[in-house]
This record gives structure tokens, sequence and C-alpha cells, in this order.
């Protein structure tokens, strides 16, 4: 057992306690006052106790970045891939993945990369274990959409379709459209079908990676049609249509904030972006950035007038909520993982806060190791 004493603890929606985290194997077991037990005792005393910072999607462990030659982000051969599963190219080994803990990041969305139109089922996984099925929180977060120019070209360099905006839209209509319609005894077993009959009875939502106004618009047209539950990944043009999105259900993973990145080139409006999160579930992601994006742009967000608790929300229950586990990860809970970050100062506050313990599912990880 381990026990979390004396440090200032994180809840949801700003709440602050100075309480005590009693920790049995993977899991919290108790919150309160002055806790005892014969366990590992971890004096937080002058800390800031968070729950695991969450990074919602990301090719890392997937695109190894130690070992380009044998890297399985993509599933190129064709543009419709709902029946494949990035668990078995998630490798556990891949070294950024060991980088995570340094970032208070405890848990990351696993996703196929850009090529593909349909690119495959993406899971939620914790930063440490020996292989996926240790890793996993949920294996069932969503079915992944590339709604941006990457597709365009993959296929177009293949004379085949889609190679416009047009020819993507209609190809995933198409492909919804046959799942609706297409009965299970129908030419025997289809397994995309399958995989795509579970978004439209609203089992499994859909990651759309899309950046721009108009993208985002068509793809809001085929969820209305549909019916599907929608994510957005990127959308730096979401908060022009901030309405339309609260209306719809529509959430929110929201690209890199930081300077230089795809808010420069789509002339995104981070006030904007900031306001629409107030009526739209929103978190924040990153698109390119790396794992150090995410709290960089987390700390953009607050200089630009987000409040310091939202932000942390953004980085951890949001997230979780969006991700369809924010029963087990996200926010500091008896019953819930034990995912738990400790800083000797405010990491959205003070620049020259450092990270001294990270507890992914129980294990323990120390700045000094």
């Amino acid at each position: 057992m381990i026990l979390v004493k004396n440090g200032t603890v994180h809840f949801p929606k700003g709440e602050e306690r100075n309480v005590d985290i009693l920790i049995d194997g993977e899991k919290i077991v108790e919150i309160g006052d002055n806790l005892t037990a014969g366990a590992q005792c971890i004096d937080a005393s002058g800390c800031e106790v968070f729950p695991g910072f969450i990074l919602p999607a990301t090719s890392v462990g997937v695109y190894n970045y130690a070992d380009l030659a044998h890297t399985d982000s993509d599933e190129k051969s064709g543009p419709v891939n709902p029946d494949i599963h990035v668990r078995y190219s998630l490798d556990p080994t891949e070294v950024r993945i060991q980088g995570y803990e340094r970032h208070g990041i405890t848990a990351f969305g696993a996703v196929p990369n850009d090529s593909a139109l349909i690119a495959g089922q993406t899971g939620v996984y914790h930063t440490s274990g020996r292989t996926t099925s240790e890793m996993a929180v949920s294996e069932d977060a969503a079915l992944k959409v590339n709604f941006i120019p990457s597709v365009k070209r993959t296929f177009a360099s293949r004379d085949m379709m889609p190679m416009t905006r047009m020819g993507m839209a209609s190809m995933l209509r198409n492909e919804l459209k046959k799942a609706s319609l297409k009965k299970a005894d129908d030419a025997g077993y289809d397994p995309g079908r399958e995989v795509l009959k579970r978004v439209l009875d609203k089992e499994l939502p859909i990651l759309c990676n899309v950046r721009e106004r108009f993208d985002i618009e068509t793809i809001l047209e085929i969820q209305k049609e549909f019916g599907f539950r929608l994510i957005l990944m990127g959308a730096y043009q979401a908060d022009t249509l901030r309405d339309k999105l609260q209306k719809a259900g529509v959430s929110v993973l929201l690209g890199d904030l930081i300077d230089g990145s795809f808010v420069t080139y789509y002339d995104a409006d981070i006030l904007g972006l900031l306001e629409m999160s107030k009526k739209v579930l929103t978190a924040f992601a990153n698109n390119g950035s790396g794992y150090e994006g995410l709290l960089w742009s987390a700390e953009k967000a607050v200089r630009n007038g987000l409040k310091v608790e939202q932000a942390v929300d953004m980085l951890s229950i949001n997230t979780a909520e969006i991700l369809g586990a924010a029963d087990k990860i996200g926010s500091i809970e008896a019953g819930k993982y034990a995912d738990i970050s400790i800083w000797d100062g405010h990491p959205l506050k003070t620049y020259d806060a450092h990270i001294n313990v990270c507890i992914t599912a129980g294990k323990v990880w120390r700045a000094e190791e």
C-alpha cells in the first residue's frame, strides 16, 4: 500500500483540499484526513497533487521513433480500415512512452496515423506496463476518421479515391450508408461493417481529425444524417461553429496552441476557442509537438485568460469524459486508478515548477530516479 500525505490535492472544478490518499495496488481506496496504514509513505508537504494528465490522441508507441524501419502507425493499403485496431501496433517499450511521467502524463489515447480516411479503432492506455493488455484502460475508445489533406495526398499519388474533399465526404457517407442497410447475414461476416454498425448504434464514437471550418461543417452534416457520437480533434476553427457543436453534443480535443504550430497556419482564434470551451466539452491535445505540447498549450491558454482550474480539468477529467474513461481515470477519487502527479509548485502558475513523483496505476516513478 502507498499513502500520499500532506499535499494540496486538486479535484475537478477547482476544488482543493489538504487530504491524504491511500492506494492499494492499482487503485485509490480512500481519501481523507490523517489517514494511517502500514504503507509506504510519500510526503507531499508543500506540494501540489494533481490527477495524472491525459494525452488524448497520439501515435507515440505506434509510430516507433527508435526504429523507423518498423513503424506501424498507418495502414495505407486502402482508405477504409474500420476493423483494424491500434493495439496490435502499440509497442509498450517504445522509448518516448518512457518520458511521459516527466510531464505528469499517466495515460494516453493511442491512435492510427493520418493517411487513411477511416484509419482504425483507438484505445486508452496507461504509460506503464509490459504488455498492451497490462497497459489498457479502455480499448473501446473511438473509431478514428481523418478529414485532412494527408488523406488526399496518400491516395492521389496512386490515382485512386479519395483525392478530393468531395471524395472523402462521399466515401465516408457511403460506408456508413452501406453499414446501415446491410444485414448481418448478407454475404457472410464483414468485420468492418460490424464496427461501423457500432458507430451507428452510438456504442463507438467517431474521433475525427479535422482542422478547417468548412470541413467541420461537412462532418457535422454527415453526423446529423447518421446520428453518431462525434469527437473533433485539432479543430482549429471550431470556435466559429460553437453553437452548432453544442447543439449536436460534439466534444473537442484542441490541437496545439503553441506559436509556430497549426494555430498560425490555420489562423486560429485562441480566445475564440477558449470561449467555445464554456459551451462545448473541450480538452487539450496535441498535433505534432509531442507530449511536451500538452502542458505548453495549457500554459498558453491560461496566459490568454483561461481559468487555471478549468485548464487542469482540460488536462484530466474533461479528457477522460471525452474518451469514455471517466469512471476509471481523470480525477483523484476512491475506486479509480491511482494516477497521480506530485509537483513542487503549480505547473500552470509558475515556469519553475518541477514534478517530484508520478504514480501510474499504483506504480511510483520519482524524479531522482
